[in-house]
């Protein structure tokens, strides 16, 4: 790992142009740019507060802040995964042709969309402050809860970028179980509504703990209960190292898998 950290301080220009242009290649030719960072989920809440307050009836109160803090907490783990996934691959003519170290590809991606991320947590509190929400001390723990989405994210986005070398179809394999894990994530309800007998079903979803962990200072206005930080910190750290163990295993031998 300090060899990986020696490398990517030594090409961070490298890094830093990868994610900008990132940045620029994703709103090119955009009359709103940056801002469909914002409308993108911010339409998505609108539709889900809606059906979901209004048709459903979920009697949750200030909703649109408990979903939003959920929504928040997801898109930054799916969006970072789903396009992460195919890094490798997407600059497999750069990786040919010159050395450079391969992890870069994906760490572009996952803080690009970190970036979006933090603009998204921005947006949270601006709607916390026009629904009159409880501003406590806990809301200074949320960039560490953004890290730990950060990590868990970039962890997954390496397991995910190796095996799509291989298997071509795992970018869309993986957007189908997100869909899926959407519906069994408490994102647009709480497990409370849910029949007791099914709740401890939902604790083996990883994304409830991160979920959880922006939702309690955001939505309860206080601290994530310490089982719920413990096991998001674990997960987290798990995943990274997994991914991190397994991309700097199988880097060297990308060059001889992609065509």
């Amino acid at each position: 790992m300090k060899n990986y950290i020696r490398e990517l301080i030594a090409y961070r220009g490298l890094l830093f142009n990868l994610t900008l242009n990132e940045l620029k290649l994703r709103y090119r030719n955009s009359v709103l740019g940056l801002l469909w960072t914002i409308l993108n989920p911010l339409f998505y809440l609108l539709i889900l507060a809606v059906v979901f307050s209004q048709i459903m009836r979920f009697r949750i109160e200030n909703y649109t802040i408990f979903l939003f803090a959920g929504l928040t907490s997801w898109m930054m783990i799916q969006q970072s995964v789903i396009i992460a996934t195919s890094s490798i691959v997407n600059n497999q003519s750069m990786i040919k042709k010159v050395y450079v170290p391969k992890i870069v590809f994906p760490l572009s991606n996952v803080l690009a969309r970190y970036i979006d991320s933090v603009i998204m947590t921005l947006v949270l509190l601006g709607f916390m402050v026009y629904f009159k929400a409880d501003f406590t001390w806990s809301l200074l723990l949320i960039p560490v809860i953004l890290l730990l989405h950060f990590l868990f994210s970039l962890g997954l986005s390496l397991i995910s970028s190796v095996a799509h070398i291989k298997i071509r179809d795992v970018q869309h394999i993986i957007a189908i179980i997100f869909q899926a894990l959407f519906f069994f994530s408490p994102i647009i309800y709480s497990l409370e509504v849910l029949p007791e007998k099914f709740r401890p079903f939902f604790l083996w979803n990883p994304f409830y703990y991160f979920i959880q962990t922006l939702r309690y200072p955001v939505y309860n206005g206080t601290p994530p209960p310490a089982k719920i930080f413990l096991a998001a910190f674990l997960l987290s750290l798990l995943i990274f190292l997994t991914g991190f163990y397994l991309f700097s295993r199988k880097e060297k031998y990308f060059v001889f898998h992609l065509s």
